[in-house]
């Protein structure tokens, strides 16, 4: 079974270009409601808190069923029956799961918000039920664009992921100006605008599918997802402790904010590269593992150099975006590129991953992170007092890179795979290394972070041509012989 290079290229730019979409807007509309008499990095900071309890709740909804969906996608495929039951099953138990939380949230509410300094916090019913359903929009929407990737349904992908994006972006910017004039209106409009697009595609799904929930068909989907659930939960932890490290610093949690934020359109941007890589490691695995073994390691790699320059391309402009803020948070800037360059350690995780997940062995996401957790805590506890947000910058790293050992490890154990290691571990931590110590430069020296940042950039090139020149050198000829 060979890879059909277009056909990847081509449906991997699609799904990055259309998932960025939505985070690019969203950056579009931060200038707006930011500066004097707008929001200040405090109120970022808040937004933030806002954006941690969303995504805790969007992991409870969601049960990893985006995973789980499409895994047992290629189980149906041709039974329109069974097709029908196990997709309407899942968006019902992402609904059901949403009350839940809803439900917990306001029994809790008084306790939630206490566990904040910040007085704009304390109050959780001000904004921590609109959050709540935020989380809620985001597991249906995510599911649907899942289920839609391995469909390769283009259209419907496209058509609701620039819905989001329009319809959230135009809510933050009213519910900032018209409804109230602090991260309150931002969550409430976050809400109304990612609420239009979920509730539009329950809609079009349950006109499709019908409405189902059988309990004997989701068992296995729910043993398959809890796992990784719990693998979630624990993730969320590793990913957003920090900003309760730092909530009883407002300014400080704002800028670092700010750089997330930024970072988080590199993570979407990823995980629309691996929307697109998923579906075709899963189809060679399947078509065995021993047999595809080259097409195995061929797409590893595009994946790997991809996000590379994704990264690489993304660190510049990112940090002249920052200068367009007139308050701090205009000083993210220089967090910029220790921020993006360790989803280098995102990309491994992920490649490695997905032999475990091809043979269902998630299990052992459970045990690997909950190591990872716990050594990200101590690490958040010792370094934030001493270093602030290099202190959660440097836990992140390492709690990461011990992720990234461990599944490499476990990946080995259950399935032999060559991979090329050169490209995808031995350069990429050089690279992290001297990211790492051009940070501790700049900081100690003084040097200006947009020197340290292109030197970083130049590097990173300088890496893809080292590992990639015959592909390079092929594809450069190709374009010759075509436009010669």
């Amino acid at each position: 079974m060979k890879i059909d290079n277009r056909e990847f290229f081509k449906l991997s730019f699609i799904y990055t270009a259309v998932a960025a979409f939505p985070p690019v807007l969203n950056l579009l509309v931060r200038p707006l409601i930011e500066g004097e008499n707008r929001l200040d990095p405090a109120e970022f900071s808040r937004i933030e808190i806002a954006e941690t309890i969303s995504s805790l709740a969007f992991i409870i909804a969601m049960y990893s069923m985006g995973n789980a969906l499409s895994r047992f996608y290629y189980d149906v495929t041709g039974e329109k029956k069974a097709y029908n039951v196990l997709v309407s099953s899942v968006f019902n138990s992402i609904i059901v799961r949403g009350l839940f939380v809803l439900a917990i949230a306001y029994i809790f509410r008084n306790y939630i918000g206490s566990l904040f300094s910040q007085p704009g916090l304390q109050d959780f019913s001000e904004y921590g039920f609109a959050a709540v359903i935020t989380g809620i929009n985001r597991a249906v929407n995510m599911t649907a664009f899942a289920l839609y990737r391995n469909e390769k349904k283009v259209r419907l992908f496209l058509i609701f992921n620039l819905l989001l994006g329009f319809m959230r972006s135009a809510f933050q910017v009213a519910g900032v100006f018209y409804y109230d004039m602090s991260f309150v209106g931002y969550v409430y409009g976050n809400c109304f605008g990612s609420a239009f697009v979920a509730v539009s595609v329950l809609i079009y799904t349950w006109s499709k599918t019908g409405f189902h929930y059988n309990v004997g068909d989701m068992k296995p989907v729910h043993s398959f997802a809890r796992p990784l659930f719990h693998y979630a939960l624990i993730a969320w932890g590793i990913t957003f402790a920090d900003r309760y490290f730092l909530e009883g610093m407002p300014r400080d949690l704002g800028i670092y904010s700010q750089a997330l934020i930024l970072g988080r359109g590199i993570e979407i941007i990823l995980q629309g590269l691996q929307g697109a890589s998923q579906p075709e490691m899963f189809r060679l695995m399947k078509d065995g593992t021993t047999k595809n073994m080259g097409e195995i390691k061929k797409l590893s790699n595009m994946l790997m150099a991809q996000s590379q320059a994704i990264i690489a391309a993304s660190i510049l402009p990112a940090m002249l975006y920052c200068m367009v803020f007139t308050t701090d948070l205009r000083l993210a800037a220089g967090l910029v590129t220790i921020v993006f360059v360790r989803f280098l350690l995102r990309t491994q995780y992920i490649i490695f991953s997905f032999p475990v997940y091809f043979e269902k062995k998630t299990g052992i996401f459970l045990y690997l992170n909950i190591i990872v957790l716990a050594v990200n805590l101590v690490l958040l506890w010792l370094l934030i007092p001493v270093m602030g947000i290099y202190g959660a910058i440097a836990a992140f790293i390492v709690s990461q890179a011990m992720q990234v050992a461990g599944i490499y490890w476990y990946q080995n154990r259950i399935i032999k795979i060559s991979w090329n290691l050169r490209k995808l571990l031995i350069v990429p931590a050089m690279l992290m290394a001297l990211t790492i110590l051009t940070e501790v430069v700049k900081v100690h020296c003084g040097f200006n972070e947009f020197a340290t940042a292109g030197f970083v950039v130049f590097a990173f090139g300088a890496g893809l041509v080292f590992l990639y020149k015959n592909e390079i050198v092929k594809i450069l000829a190709k374009l010759w012989m075509r436009f010669s």
